[in-house]
């Protein structure tokens, strides 16, 4: 059984954890940050379940000095916080946050959470566990030399631009991260759907936060080892950023060009698929109204067919009785004008068909390829 170690200045809170928990996980109580701190080693928990706002010392401190110390700096840590601002989830994630979650909470979601948390944690390699640690930076990124070693960029960009799909690209991208040592999230946004790409078989749901939330505007945001890179359809999260101001500046400049080269495909990606919406939409019209056209077509030979029978029979209804006076010749002009006029009624008919044509050529001039 895993053990939980919930970190909280509440005592209600507490004992919604105790209850919630108890029969799944081997739940630990602290009242305060300093507590955590001190009786943390003789815990030894598998993940902990930690308040923001506490007194003394907070959320955010106690977390970061968890990280700082190495036999609890590999244990993730979830905030528990009423606060959900954008900023709050920043100073979690800086701080060394693995997820945070908002009260009031479901507690089929929390204990999602922690599972997934868990599962996350033990799926890492172990020598990136004990050697290394989760917050470590990556030894092959400290050493790589992109001067000599731009091959693997040069193959990416170069395939970047004939991308033919997302999954494609994402692709790609997660195979330049592990070539050059980097452990990134990369997310896409196209016009309906977002699409996040990892070498991990989980991205935290306060990963995914921060992603959305910054991919409003060309920036970068660093968080100590981590790092966020942002354009409107881009957002890249480097987890192992170099700490070495010369390595830092070589990777912002290196993935300012791979974050422009990723947006420049997504907006011609999500030009071909705006392409696609509006020739759908245009079948749709085209189907719509030939349809129409077939009814209207159908019902004006249906009517002409009427009337001319009907001028037929009128016809031969009175042929017996033609004779070459005046009257006879009127009743024969008469049977005729009114043939006329129905039939020029059919001609009016026929308009419509012209207005649906003239619809077809409308939604043709709209269609435009982007």
């Amino acid at each position: 059984m895993h053990k939980l170690l919930s970190v909280d200045d509440e005592p209600i809170n507490q004992a919604i954890i105790e209850e919630l928990f108890a029969d799944k996980f081997d739940v630990a109580l602290v009242s305060s940050g300093k507590e955590c701190i001190q009786n943390i080693e003789n815990i030894k928990p598998d993940l902990i379940l930690l308040d923001v706002s506490m007194e003394g010392m907070d959320g955010y401190e106690t977390c970061r000095r968890l990280k700082q110390m190495t036999a609890t700096r590999d244990i993730p840590v979830i905030f528990v916080s009423a606060r959900g601002s954008f900023e709050d989830k920043v100073k979690a994630y800086e701080a060394g946050g693995q997820d945070y979650i908002i009260k009031p909470f479901s507690h089929s979601a929390l204990e999602e959470t922690i599972e997934q948390t868990i599962i996350a944690v033990q799926s890492l390699p172990i020598e990136s566990q004990q050697k290394k640690g989760i917050y470590e930076y990556s030894n092959s990124m400290a050493t790589y030399h992109f001067e000599e070693k731009s091959t693997p960029i040069i193959t990416f960009l170069s395939a970047c631009c004939v991308c033919a799909s997302v999954d494609n690209l994402g692709e790609i991208f997660l195979n330049l991260c592990q070539e050059i040592g980097l452990d990134c999230i990369l997310q896409l946004r196209l016009l309906t759907k977002s699409f996040n790409f990892s070498k991990q078989t989980n991205i935290s749901s306060l990963e995914q936060s921060l992603l959305e939330y910054s991919g409003n505007i060309n920036q970068f945001f660093n968080f100590n080892s981590k790092t966020i890179i942002t354009f409107p359809h881009v957002s890249i999260l480097i987890k192992n950023t170099p700490i070495k101001s010369n390595q830092h500046n070589v990777l912002k400049h290196l993935f300012g060009l791979i974050t422009q080269a990723i947006e420049a495909r997504i907006k011609s990606l999500n030009n071909k698929d705006a392409v696609s919406q509006q020739y759908e939409q245009f079948l749709k019209i085209i189907k719509s109204n030939l349809s129409e056209f077939e009814h209207y077509s159908r019902t004006i030979d249906e009517k002409r067919q009427a009337i001319i029978q009907a001028y037929l029979n009128r016809i031969e209804q009175n042929i017996t009785s033609f004779r070459q006076d005046e009257s006879q010749t009127e009743l024969l002009k008469s049977i005729t004008r009114d043939f006329l006029l129905e039939s020029n009624a059919l001609s009016e008919s026929r308009q419509s068909l012209e207005e649906k044509i003239q619809i077809i050529e409308n939604a043709m001039q709209k269609t435009t390829i982007l």
